[in-house]
């Protein structure tokens, strides 16, 4: 285990040196196999074979319609939206993008492309209201940890690719979780907002008819924008679709409504983001591929069977051991994007989840919840560094309350989704039935 160790602390003193993410799972599969003496002939093949899946195939489908929408100027309509229904109470501009975000996080399925999406737009806005710029960009960045909780999720793709888990009930697993944590998120803006006199009043109320046309005219032109994650979810839940197949529809429907409808796609902006989603997905896809050998070898290692070992040694009480498997969680997240903690993680955690009697439904919200908290607690912190960049700020400016919304929002969702296992069992259980919670294997 000690080698093993040396190995984890190399990836995450690589992962902090700026390394490719790829690239650092690639030389520590290198000297692992040098090493334990692994032959890499061998490897290769199963990884090929783990990656030639339908599954994986919907995280391309699915970054290629979020960015066909993001370059299609769907944002725009969806704030508009937001900021209609809850813009004329206290925080009101701040309930509106996080809204946005979560429904974004619908769409995408990406926390990075929802700051980048929504974030743009949000936070001058915000910061004219009067909003402190670094509260702002914190904000925006905690909402953006959204979309890996409201479906459809990547993280949740590769747990339910890994464990062998329907996609279907990680989807919905997550759901509850996520409206949690977004009303968690309004409430503290509605309380922050109070305490800085800077940010402007709300308008009046205009009354209920002019309120009910404003709110109908925004609705309508975000419309074909909020028509995309009904065509998503209901088409797999309503078992008309694969999620597989589900994205290849998303990424179809988004094109004429990115030049037809909000038209901002042109030629140069959808080849834009088709080179883009082509470098999201060749990272993504050979990140994996390494990532499955790492992961592989960990478990030639008996690595899960020692962590078991560990836990149990300390107590074999399901809440004590479900309490150490957040901490693990915790660490990892510190250090390690949610896509690359999730490939380590899930075939680490998975079989000591099912020793204590944790469903894989259950186990798939836990392990979401805390790798999206882990996006926002330093040192790695990606959204809040994203937040930084795109808000046009500093680290120092947003640390202070992208903790208050970690330690106030996320903890919460995190515990309460621990150790409350209906919040993320009823959905899937009233969609798919009682079966969704037993172990394929």
């Amino acid at each position: 285990m000690l080698i093993i160790g040396l190995f984890l602390g190399l990836l995450i003193v690589l992962f902090l040196s700026g390394v490719p993410i790829a690239f650092s799972f690639a030389l520590v599969v290198v000297l692992m196999s040098s090493i334990l003496g692994y032959d890499l002939g061998f490897m290769l093949p199963f990884a090929f074979e783990r990656l030639s899946s339908l599954i994986i195939l919907s995280i391309p489908l699915f970054i290629i319609g979020g960015l066909i929408m993001e370059k299609g100027n769907i944002t725009g309509p969806l704030v508009d939206f937001a900021n209609s229904v809850v813009g004329r109470v206290r925080g009101g501009l701040g309930a509106a993008g996080t809204i946005a975000d979560a429904i974004f996080g619908a769409v995408s399925g990406s926390a990075a492309a929802a700051i980048a999406c929504i974030g743009t737009i949000m936070i001058p806005r915000l910061v004219e209201e009067g909003y402190p710029r670094g509260y702002a960009c914190s904000l925006m960045a905690a909402a953006a940890g959204l979309a890996l909780l409201i479906p459809p999720s990547f993280s949740m793709i590769i747990y339910g690719w890994l464990t062998n888990t329907s996609i279907t009930a990680c989807f919905l697993a997550g759901a509850f979780p996520g409206v949690l944590l977004t009303l968690i998120l309004i409430i503290i803006n509605w309380y922050m907002v109070g305490r800085y006199p800077t940010v402007k009043k709300p308008s009046a109320w205009p009354g209920i008819k002019r309120a009910s046309q404003e709110i109908g005219r925004t609705g309508w032109r975000a419309l074909p924008a909020l028509f995309m994650p009904v065509l998503i979810l209901g088409t797999i839940y309503g078992g008309v679709a694969t999620p597989t197949e589900a994205a290849a529809v998303a990424a179809v429907y988004a094109i004429p409504v990115g030049f037809l409808i909000y038209r901002g796609l042109t030629l140069r902006t959808f080849a834009s983001a088709m080179i883009e989603a082509s470098t999201s997905i060749g990272a993504i896809m050979v990140m994996l591929f390494f990532a499955m050998i790492f992961s592989r070898m960990l478990v030639m290692e008996n690595v899960p069977q020692e962590i078991a070992k560990f836990m149990t040694g300390i107590s074999e009480n399901k809440y004590i051991m479900l309490l150490m498997i957040n901490a693990f969680l915790f660490l990892v997240g510190m250090f390690i994007e949610d896509i690359s903690g999730m490939t380590i993680c899930a075939p680490l955690l998975f079989p000591v989840a099912k020793l204590i009697g944790i469903s894989p439904v259950h186990f798939a919200a836990i392990i979401t919840a805390n790798l999206t908290m882990g996006l926002m607690t330093p040192p790695m912190a990606p959204l809040v560094f994203l937040g930084q960049m795109i808000g046009k700020t500093t680290f120092p400016d947003m640390i202070k309350t992208s903790l208050l919304f970690v330690f106030l929002g996320y903890v919460p969702v995190v515990l309460i989704t621990t150790y409350w296992a209906p919040i993320a069992e009823w959905l899937p259980v009233a969609v798919l039935g009682p079966k969704v919670l037993i172990p394929a294997y």
